[in-house]
């Protein structure tokens, strides 16, 4: 196996062409004909990750996040990409493309509250004859009902977290909710709009909590990367099945900058 395999694997769980717009998804840096016979994952591609993987000989690694986002003129030692390039580390990231399709970080969000029927809370725009593209960002969807401070726990329990954020009353009944991972600011509306009473996110801005507030409905918010972290052993057992004899391996270096103190 190489490279260009493990391009066609993720190519076939979060195609590319679902990415937002002003997204960087793909093969990032590296080498198509390369070999992938030992592959990373991880949230973010930070420099203790590629320590990591350049210590446990990894070919590539699979970022969620794009360490390379924004147009860059120079690539100097003390960056992620740098370092990759000079191990002859391959790097990927799906980011947006993972967000949308069926199966990916969204859904696997909604199922840490036992999300039934999770429909897109913004849907897609339809491309003709591309079934994912009828997905969208963030689920919505009924849940079993029941005291936002059940769902809580509920919620901690599932991300294996001692604590998150939470804006509401804790005895608000909460029937039916949507997800978004990452940051969810901008699909407040979306979802008191879908008769949401509750809001499963990794971050708010101060102000965007307070506008859910208003909009009637409850926030959890567990971090952000920690809202995106639990799609990494999905992802891990699907490019398992499609990369026979690859090894696939969660990052230990891979954390959330900020931590509960």
């Amino acid at each position: 196996m190489n490279v260009a395999d493990l391009v066609r694997a993720m190519e076939e769980i979060a195609p590319t062409r679902l990415a937002a717009s002003w997204d960087n998804v793909g093969l990032l840096v590296g080498d198509e004909a390369a070999p992938a016979r030992r592959v990373l994952l991880t949230i973010d591609c930070t420099l203790p990750v590629v320590a990591e993987a350049v210590e446990g000989r990894y070919d590539a690694i699979v970022s969620y996040h794009p360490p390379i986002f924004a147009a860059v003129k120079r690539f100097v030692s003390g960056s992620a990409a740098y370092a990759l390039a000079r191990a002859g580390v391959a790097l990927y990231s799906p980011h947006t493309a993972l967000d949308v399709v069926r199966g990916g970080t969204n859904d696997v969000l909604a199922t840490a509250i036992a999300m039934v029927d999770p429909r897109p809370l913004r849907p897609a725009s339809t491309l003709a004859g591309d079934p994912d593209a009828a997905l969208g960002l963030g689920r919505v969807g009924a849940i079993e009902p029941g005291p936002l401070r059940a769902i809580v726990d509920r919620v901690k329990r599932f991300l294996d977290v001692g604590h998150v954020l939470v804006a509401g009353p804790p005895e608000a009944h909460i029937a039916r909710a949507a997800v978004c991972a990452g940051s969810g600011g901008d699909l407040i509306r979306d979802a008191a709009f879908a008769g949401a009473h509750l809001l499963l996110t990794g971050e708010l801005r101060h102000h965007d909590a307070l506008a859910a507030e208003a909009a009637g409905l409850s926030v959890i918010a567990t971090l952000h990367s920690t809202s995106e972290r639990c799609v990494l052993p999905l992802l891990e057992r699907r490019l398992g099945s499609l990369m026979p004899g690859v090894v696939f391996a969660r990052s230990g270096a891979d954390r959330d900058p900020f931590v509960f103190a």
